[in-house]
């Protein structure tokens, strides 16, 4: 949706789905009835199509993009691990016994995964009854749905045509088929970028993102703004535990940037809705207390809870696996990419192209960002420093998409500075 044509209705549309999505999920606990069910799959299913149809003839690239994303993921069954083993068995398992009994048999007890947060099960398990039966097809086009509402948002804010195909590109180049397989790695990295986007926006109150630029967030009816906050934000919890590290990496430098810069505003509005929207979160986790399921810890790192002081040190300390880590951080095509086109864009920014490098907001974004990148990082470094699987073997299966929501972020970033720079022209 271009920025300048975007009416309420357009958001609306998208509140509308997001919140069918939510609905969606609430089911996996109240156990609807078959008919109410389907009633709601078809719901999800016809809002979606109706918001792409509703992007206009600006956006036509994104359309494009959500219907090969259709035809790819309808076109055959998945088969990776944890797609097939984790989500889609979830859905497989809400759909046969519409409740979360399975949680508690033998073959799940004990398993990490048993905690995930259910959205993108719960939602293919109602693809599923729209069908009448379960197969390993249709229902990981869950990911296909849930991305669209951040996708139309981050491609609200890009204006040029040439730039919406940049972010196609970008979309393609990082995300990969991350969207198509049944995985939830693609959407945490759309969510990541579109939550960093609202929190700068909203939290900070600065004027890098003038209210014309972003109808979106910036529409006449705050209680929709408030709405559409609350909807990503709380869709990111949900989709899996990792989002609450990622959520925090984008708390901890809005705290740094207040100290640094005492003269910035925050919204503590919208920093007290930002708590409140863990709150599923939180339920979801009384819930799996109450009913006594529980779950082994993370062998990612159980390490950090045995207590070995000495342990930990030596690990921080060891420099051979810090480079090992970081070269393959560094190394995996998607951050390299994305590490190339920041670097162009910042060589713009030290010869001059744009001349408003003195401006306190653009310089606050700045911050903002590179502290961001430098959390992550940091995060992601001790977590696979304080592993107990074989540090190769974890990096070797993860390294790529761990890095994900950072690749995309970065990436996303550079095409904004690309589009500040003509404005400020």
């Amino acid at each position: 949706m271009n920025v300048n044509t975007l009416n309420l209705n357009d958001q609306k549309i998208t509140l509308s789905l997001y919140f069918l999505i939510f609905i969606n999920y609430l089911g996996i606990f109240f156990s609807y009835n078959k008919t109410f069910i389907v009633f709601l799959a078809y719901s999800i299913v016809i809002m979606f199509f109706t918001s792409i149809f509703k992007l206009n003839q600006h956006n036509y690239l994104l359309k494009c993009l959500i219907f090969v994303f259709l035809l790819l993921s309808l076109g055959s069954p998945t088969f990776h691990f944890d797609a097939r083993w984790i989500w889609l068995l979830k859905g497989k398992q809400i759909f046969i016994n519409n409740n979360l009994d399975f949680l508690r048999e033998d073959y799940f007890q004990g398993l990490v995964w048993q905690s995930y947060p259910l959205l993108g099960s719960s939602l293919s398990s109602s693809l599923a009854n729209i069908f009448g039966y379960w197969n390993e097809v249709f229902p990981k086009t869950f990911n296909v749905i849930l991305s669209l509402p951040a996708l139309i948002y981050l491609n609200s804010l890009i204006k040029k045509k040439i730039n919406k195909l940049v972010f196609i590109l970008i979309i393609l180049l990082i995300l990969e088929k991350s969207l198509i397989i049944g995985e939830m790695d693609g959407l945490v990295a759309i969510y990541f970028v579109t939550i960093f986007c609202i929190f700068f926006k909203k939290i900070f109150k600065n004027n890098f993102f003038s209210k014309q630029e972003d109808k979106f967030i910036f529409s006449k009816n705050e209680k929709l703004n408030i709405f559409f906050f609350v909807l990503s934000l709380v869709t990111m919890t949900l989709l899996k535990k990792e989002s609450i590290l990622l959520i925090s990496i984008l708390v901890v430098p809005m705290i740094i940037c207040k100290f640094y810069l005492g003269k910035i505003k925050l919204n503590y509005k919208y920093l007290i809705i930002s708590l409140l929207c863990f709150l599923p979160l939180l339920l979801w986790e009384l819930y799996l207390i109450n009913q006594s399921i529980f779950s082994t810890e993370h062998p990612t790192i159980s390490s950090i809870f045995k207590g070995d002081l000495i342990f930990l040190l030596e690990r921080v300390t060891n420099f051979r696996d810090i480079l090992i880590i970081n070269s393959k951080i560094l190394l995996n095509k998607p951050f390299f990419i994305s590490l190339v086109f920041l670097g162009f864009v910042l060589g713009g920014i030290c010869l001059g192209i744009n001349n408003k490098l003195k401006n306190q907001d653009f310089k606050l974004f700045i911050l903002y960002f590179f502290l961001v990148f430098i959390l992550y990082l940091l995060a992601f470094n001790l977590i696979y420093l304080f592993t107990s699987y074989d540090l190769n073997f974890h990096l070797r299966t993860s390294a790529q998409r761990t890095m994900l929501p950072l690749s995309f972020l970065i990436s996303y970033i550079s095409l904004v500075l690309i589009e500040k720079f003509s404005l400020y022209k």
